[in-house]
């Protein structure tokens, strides 16, 4: 639940079902503490550096900060998820098949960009990329102090950024991790974890 939903390594992989699609918005995005903690951390970043300006420093700020974020990465994984289901491409994390550190890290940060399509072939990820980006501008729109460019880029950065860290952690937390949630969801979820 903290890293999102993947299939891991030792499963075949087959095209996700209108109902895994919803699932995985789902638990990608209120169902994850991990989404909570993303936020969170980016608000924190914001904080520091007291972006914007308008919301100042304190605790109402970081909370202004915080349902900006959350709004924003909300936005963001759900046109990067609808898109994705238009387009019927993969959605969740796949495990990489190897077992050595370094090509399981290039994975990871490949999986940023690439994706499967509903035939399982390798395809550039451009419904995350676009959600991303996109989202990200529309967010310049209800971000006190921020041109629509600059904030989509820095946004939509920011996306690919936690998306890499979000694909280290589903590489290497290891599945019992995920098992130890109990028989109904690996009832409910044959495909993923």
């Amino acid at each position: 639940m903290l890293v999102g939903t993947r299939v891991p390594r030792g499963m075949d992989w087959s095209s996700p079902t209108p109902n895994e699609r919803w699932r995985v918005w789902w638990r990608g995005i209120a169902a994850s503490p991990g989404s909570y903690v993303r936020a969170g951390v980016s608000s924190g970043f914001g904080q520091l550096g007291n972006t914007p300006q308008q919301y100042g420093q304190g605790w109402d700020a970081y909370a202004k900060r915080y349902g900006n974020s959350f709004l924003t990465y909300t936005l963001q994984d759900s046109a990067s998820q609808a898109l994705a289901a238009a387009a019927r491409y993969e959605m969740r994390y796949i495990q990489c098949k190897c077992t050595k550190v370094l090509p399981r890290i290039g994975h990871a940060l490949a999986f940023n960009f690439v994706t499967y399509n509903q035939s399982g072939k390798k395809v550039l990820n451009w419904p995350s990329i676009v959600g991303g980006y996109s989202a990200g501008m529309l967010s310049s729109t209800y971000t006190p102090g921020q041109k629509w460019s600059a904030g989509g880029i820095r946004s939509g950065n920011s996306g690919l950024y936690f998306g890499f860290a979000s694909s280290l952690l589903q590489e290497f937390t290891p599945s019992s991790f995920f098992k130890k949630r109990g028989k109904k969801t690996a009832a409910t979820a044959p495909h993923a974890d």
